[in-house]
């Protein structure tokens, strides 16, 4: 049955929902200069380069987490175009900017050519810009395994833009992939296959015993030198243990078993780090979980008190890493400035 979406998005559904039905402000002039800044930015920091070069996906991963030019909603929405549907009726998924912008926005390389539309329907202006998908990166570069599903892999692939919608205050609230735009600009690409999906594997250990995907854990994340690691390692999996035994990633996963307009996503630590708020909130208010209707589903209270006290935790702990990360500079960084140029005086 499709519904909008769990209640564990309505925070954030309040937040976008009146941008659907606001008038657009913005005049041309400014649209156009907004545009024109923002594919010049992406091209600059990911520019046009072999689709399975990792030093320049590193390079733009890296430039994106810290950008500003950027100007996101409080919360986006991201899928492919789905023309023909009204943004509430798109199966789009909810992400807060700073990950979208760290962990899917850098899997794409711009070339610096922009258009601009107008919906009509929805009187939304809509910033279109260059840009095809980076699909030869080792698969611990993706935030899941994208090729679980055969025709998601391929609209990836033959993807050749990114649509950018505004909210009446310039800001970006939808982001869309679709492939209607210009293929002339790619240049060599060839169709990738993946090893066959183990159905929900959504992490996995490689062969060198490293857990995958890399990008999703908090040593992404965070400086190797940050001393929150071991709790932040040990809160989120005393986390995960209880969102499994409620069975709330059987649901909130890629592979949208209930078919959710609107998908908000738990099964990594920096997905599950990002809705911790909307976890929490959702959990002590009754309006999760859900059962296959939509309705209220209630569970043992000892169980519900036991994702109270290990989200909490977890929470606390992410708020004392990224306080630590704030208040120093990147020392890893640093030191590996220093030990590169060290080897070269060698």
């Amino acid at each position: 049955m499709r519904r909008l979406a769990l209640k564990l998005f309505a925070t954030a559904a309040a937040v976008l929902t009146p941008s659907l039905v606001a008038q657009a402000a913005m005049p041309r002039p400014a649209i156009e200069e907004m545009a024109s800044k923002l594919a010049s930015e992406l091209a600059r920091v990911c520019p046009q380069a072999s689709y399975g070069d990792a030093a320049a996906f590193k390079s733009c991963s890296g430039a994106l987490s810290q950008a500003s030019f950027l100007p996101f909603a409080t919360d986006v929405l991201w899928g492919g175009d789905q023309a023909t549907q009204k943004i509430k009726k798109k199966h789009l998924t909810h992400f807060s900017p700073k990950v979208f912008q760290s962990l899917y926005l850098p899997l794409m390389t711009f070339t610096g050519k922009w258009s601009i539309a107008h919906d009509d329907r929805e009187n939304l202006d809509i910033i279109k810009v260059e840009a095809y998908f980076r699909n030869e990166l080792p698969a611990g570069e993706y935030p899941y395994p994208f090729w679980h599903s055969a025709a998601k892999w391929n609209a990836y692939e033959v993807m050749n833009q990114v649509s950018f919608y505004l909210n009446e205050k310039g800001q970006i609230f939808v982001i869309t992939r679709g492939d209607t735009g210009s293929n002339a600009g790619k240049g060599q690409y060839a169709h990738v296959n993946h090893e066959p999906f183990q159905k929900d594997r959504w992490l996995w250990t490689d062969d060198n015993g490293q857990q995958q995907p890399e990008v999703t854990l908090f040593s992404a994340r965070y400086q190797g030198s940050n001393p929150h690691h071991q709790r932040l390692d040990q809160t989120y999996r005393a986390f995960a243990a209880s969102m499994r035994e409620a069975s709330c990633v059987g649901c909130h996963n890629p592979s949208n078993p209930q078919d959710m307009e609107w998908l908000t996503l738990l099964q990594t630590p920096v997905h599950a780090a990002a809705e911790i708020e909307n976890v929490i909130k959702e959990v002590e208010d009754g309006s999760m979980p859900q059962d296959e209707l939509g309705l209220k589903k209630a569970i043992d209270p000892k169980l519900k008190a036991s994702i109270l006290r290990t989200a909490q935790a977890f929470r606390n702990e992410l708020a004392a890493a990224d306080a630590w990360e704030s208040s120093r500079p990147n020392r890893d960084a640093v030191a590996s400035s220093t030990d590169q140029k060290a080897t070269r005086a060698r």
